[in-house]
């Protein structure tokens, strides 16, 4: 049985109240802003800039007063990967077990999200700090990675986002980069 994964597709966007509007007209109900704040771990505290296929990603999220506890494991690219989550009761006896198996906050990522349903996609509008506004579009599947990742594009094509906006490196590594540059 092929395990179901999810597969995203991640783009720039520069005008995010004109998409707002394009996916408004199409139905889509966004929920109101929410608070995230992430820190992301790696083994040793490695950076995943190119991650390999089969690499581990460890993630602490605070959203709503909890605390969710996310690992993903890399198939073809960072926004290609299986992903387990579970809530957590504590974030610092989380954090304290991470590094006792050798995982070290790499990076902090803070963003106001909003989520939407269309057909069988999750549709996220991100606003990251020090990075600017991004729209996500999930869709969970037991498919051909790349043929869901057209498809996904193809929806963002529809609603005027460009190819060349197209990103293929998660949160933390843009935000990485941009520490870095």
């Amino acid at each position: 049985m092929k395990e179901i994964k999810e597969i995203e597709v991640k783009a720039r966007v520069n005008d995010p109240k004109a998409l707002l509007k394009n996916l408004t007209k199409l139905g889509c109900k966004f929920s109101k802003p929410i608070t995230q704040n992430d820190r992301v771990y790696n083994k040793d505290g490695k950076t995943r800039t190119g991650s390999r296929t089969g690499s581990t990603t460890l993630r602490l999220r605070q959203q709503n007063g909890k605390v969710l506890f996310t690992i993903k494991q890399t198939l073809s690219d960072e926004l290609d990967c299986l992903e387990k989550e579970v809530l957590v009761s504590d974030l610092n006896i989380m954090e304290d077990a991470l590094k006792m198996m050798g995982f070290l906050e790499v990076v902090r990522v803070n963003k106001v999200r909003q989520y939407a349903k269309f057909k069988d996609f999750t549709i996220c509008m991100d606003q990251v700090e020090g990075l600017g506004y991004f729209i996500e579009v999930e869709k969970m599947s037991d498919e051909n990675s790349q043929k869901i990742q057209n498809e996904l594009m193809g929806f963002l094509a529809s609603l005027g986002i460009k190819k060349e906006d197209r990103i293929t490196k998660g949160y933390d590594t843009l935000v990485l980069e941009s520490n870095n540059g």
